[in-house]
């Protein structure tokens, strides 16, 4: 505290046009944290036991749909999904479609198409 010059126990509040007594009351800060704890407990109880505005959703072929499809999503995502096929069973699977692909002979006239470093050129026989 300086010499000569008295502390306002509401700091900042001291600029603003206030009642005189507010600035002599004398509280810590310790009681204005209470005060103020008090009055939201106040409002907090205030705000719940008010009465409240309670709206209804109407049934209506809308609302039910809506229903069911929610009720098929929560079916779904509650039933245990498949297990996806291992590295093996894949790699077993690739290899059984390229021998596949390599006992089969193309039927008919096939053309092969050669691939250049300027694009496609088609070779003709």
């Amino acid at each position: 505290m300086v010499p000569g010059r008295e502390e306002n126990v509401f700091g900042m509040l001291g600029m603003i046009d206030l009642p005189k007594w507010v600035g002599n009351l004398p509280l810590t800060s310790n009681q204005m944290m209470l005060i103020g704890g008090g009055l939201l407990a106040l409002l907090v109880l205030w705000t719940a036991t008010r009465r409240r505005t309670a709206m209804k959703l109407q049934s209506s072929v809308v609302t039910e749909e809506l229903m069911v499809y929610l009720a098929r999503i929560a079916n779904a995502l509650e039933r245990p999904q498949p297990l996806p096929p291992s590295a093996e069973e894949i790699t077993a699977e690739v290899m059984r479609r390229l021998e596949t692909m390599a006992s089969t002979k193309p039927e008919g006239n096939v053309r092969q198409v050669m691939n250049s470093m300027f694009g496609r050129e088609y070779r003709r026989e």
